[in-house]
């Protein structure tokens, strides 16, 4: 499947150059990286550690990331009893353009997000960032934006969204504000996308089984605990 990536303007060229969407197999976190498919456990045997977890491998590994295309900071200032008394934020994409810093980072006002728990800024603003590209996909495909949730990052978290992306390819990405100071540098992973072909409706049933159901289930489960196989490997 080919996906494209258009810039919206010819002054946004760079930021496919510098910071273009990657695999998302390029973009594991480093405790996965770092982490063995084994670990000796205190009874002398050897336990299975998340990175056997197949479940867990596909998340982080299919489909893309798009990275941060631009230097992001956020400052709290506090007195001496801790009440906020200002926020401020720069977003170098819109220097780098000479545009107004709005046409890159805007926000949703308290009352288009009423009810959300979200952690927002200390106006009840959801601020959220606009990707400067366009994104193509084949006709009849969705894209799934989500925080890349394994990197369990301190700074933000960005709302998940699912978008008919082959009738729209323009996407801006709201997100909670999870610490009062950060800095978050061009090329840190931003969104997971997972692209998949658009079904109908599913239909729920619920079967009790038979007793063959339960014996496969058996034989499953029997063959995950007394083996070293998983539904990949069988």
């Amino acid at each position: 499947m080919d996906i494209k990536f258009i810039p919206k303007k010819k002054e946004y060229i760079p930021v496919l150059e510098l910071t273009p969407p990657i695999p998302a197999n390029q973009a594991l976190p480093k405790w996965y990286k770092d982490l063995t498919r084994t670990i000796p456990l205190n009874t002398g045997l050897a336990g299975k550690t998340a990175k056997k977890c197949p479940a867990i491998q596909d998340t982080l590994s299919t489909g893309f990331v798009i990275p941060l295309w631009s230097k992001f900071q956020y400052a709290t200032v506090r007195d001496e009893d801790g009440t906020i008394l200002a926020q401020n934020w720069h977003f170098g994409i819109g220097v780098a353009t000479g545009e107004q810093l709005e046409t890159h980072l805007d926000f949703h006002n308290p009352s288009q997000v009423k009810g959300m728990d979200l952690k927002a800024t200390m106006n009840g603003d959801v601020l959220k960032m606009s990707l400067p590209y366009k994104i193509v996909v084949p006709e009849g495909y969705n894209i799934k934006y989500s925080d890349p949730f394994y990197h369990f990052r301190k700074d933000i978290r960005c709302l998940p969204g699912i978008v008919e992306a082959d009738k729209w390819g323009y996407v801006a990405f709201p997100f909670e504000i999870l610490s009062d100071n950060f800095v978050m540098e061009a090329g840190t992973p931003l969104i997971h996308c997972l692209v998949y072909k658009r079904e109908e409706p599913v239909n729920l049933i619920m079967d009790p089984g038979t007793q063959k159901d339960y014996d496969e289930m058996y034989a499953d489960m029997f063959e995950l605990f007394s083996t070293d196989k998983n539904y990949r490997t069988k």
